[in-house]
Parts: C-alpha cells; sequence; structure tokens
C-alpha cells in the first residue's frame, strides 16, 4: 500500500519543538511564513532503496552494505507477516519502518515494530509518527490487536516520542541470545 500526503513542514498552524506543538502565536515571524508543502508516500521498500538505507542505519546503531540490504529484504520477504516501508519526500528516502507479526500458541499474538528511524535532519517533522500509524494501521488490518516495539533503555528521547504516541511500558525483560559457533 502506498500512502501519500501534503505535508506541511514549519506549517501554519503548528510547529514541532523539541518534540513538543507550539501554537502559531508562539512562533517567531520567520518561522510562522514558511509554509512548504512537501508531498510525502510511505512505500514498501524496494532493493533499489539499499543505498539509502546505509545512511539511515547508523543512525539506529546498526551499519550494512547496499548488498547485505538487499539481501535482508530477500529473506524478510521469504516470510510471511512482515513489511518494511520507507517514507519519501520529493524521490529522498527519509526514513524506515519494519514491522513484523508474531503468531503465537500461548496468546493472540501481537505486531512489533522492529525499526523505525527518521533521517536526523528531518526528526520532529512528523515523520515518525506516520510511520508508526502505517506500521500500526498494518498491523491492525492483518488481525494483530496490538502493537509493541523495543527500544534500548538508553534512549530516553525515543521513549517519550513512543509515550506521546500512546505506547505504554508493558514490561522490562532481559534479551538473551546464542550465536552459532
Amino acid at each position: 500500500m502506498v500512502r501519500r500526503w501534503a505535508y506541511v513542514h514549519r506549517g501554519t498552524a503548528h510547529v514541532a519543538s523539541r518534540g513538543k506543538v507550539v501554537p502559531k502565536a508562539r512562533q517567531n515571524r520567520a518561522t510562522s511564513n514558511l509554509s512548504i508543502i512537501m508531498p510525502l508516500t510511505l512505500r514498501p521498500l524496494q532493493p533499489t532503496d539499499a543505498q539509502a538505507l546505509v545512511a539511515l542505519l547508523p543512525d539506529l546503531g546498526y551499519e550494512a552494505t547496499a548488498d547485505q540490504v538487499v539481501q535482508r529484504l530477500d529473506a524478510l520477504r521469504a516470510w510471511p507477516d512482515q513489511e518494511a516501508f520507507v517514507a519519501e519526500i520529493d524521490g529522498t528516502v527519509v526514513g524506515l519502518c519494519h514491522v513484523q507479526g508474531i503468531r503465537m500458541l500461548i496468546s493472540d499474538g501481537y505486531a512489533e515494530i522492529q525499526a523505525l528511524v527518521v533521517a536526523a535532519g528531518r526528526q520532529g517533522e512528523g515523520l515518525g509518527r506516520k510511520l508508526v500509524a502505517h506500521a500500526c494501521a498494518w498491523a491492525f488490518a492483518r488481525g494483530y490487536g496490538r502493537v509493541r516495539l523495543r527500544s534500548n533503555v538508553a534512549r530516553e528521547e525515543a521513549h517519550a516520542f513512543y509515550e506521546h504516541l500512546g505506547f505504554e511500558k508493558a514490561k522490562a525483560s532481559y534479551a538473551f541470545e546464542l550465536r552459532r559457533p
């Protein structure tokens, strides 16, 4: 599914400032006069987007080559209940979201946002909110009653963002892993 928005950056009604919405009455005149309409497209991730993702992944603390991104996308698409999509403005990929459905025997399961990143220069413009909303719509359309995500304990700004979107801390746990020898 491809969604398109007419996106107002530093628009006439409100401006995002450090994660807070500032009414127009409190904006300075130089900022409030900027009303740039940018077409935002949310669309499935394509192999041709690999190089753009290479530039975004370090913001999540990961690195990969374009070839690795393409291989991982192929593997991801081979499994059911997975989607990765990008936010694009003027032909430039500015965000990524990967959502995965988790079917379980012991419960109804859930969908989990595995990755969410917005280019550093575009943060605070509402793109992350739109990516999360798109992931949630994808999950609910597939019958999942809840959406989860995980965030490193040190990422306090991300926690505040997720709570602002309505997510609640559900539980704390440790991640254990075993690596192939």
